[in-house]
């Protein structure tokens, strides 16, 4: 028998290491779930119009679009961007 602050655990350390190792699972689980869910914290009108840009530049890349329709579609998401070098 194992006893700890007076307390008699039946079948010596097993069930202690049993409540031990769900614990640690139970808090891996929690830390895995959460760690997938996090927000993206840079969203926003200017993420957005950069997001919207990169795809643009992706579809002009795979020859989705052609050069004239990736300049009318740029001035459209984001009319700034009148010169070449954006």
């Amino acid at each position: 028998m194992c006893t700890i602050y007076g307390f008699q655990f039946p079948g010596g350390w097993l069930l202690p290491a049993l409540i031990l190792l769900g614990l640690a699972a139970a808090v891996l689980l929690f830390r895995l779930l959460r760690s997938g869910r996090r927000p993206d914290f840079r969203r926003g009108a200017v993420a957005d119009r950069d997001d919207a840009l990169r795809i643009l530049r992706l579809r002009l890349a795979e020859g989705a679009i052609t050069a004239d329709e990736f300049k009318r579609l740029r001035v459209a998401v984001d009319p700034q961007a009148t010169d070449g070098n954006r």
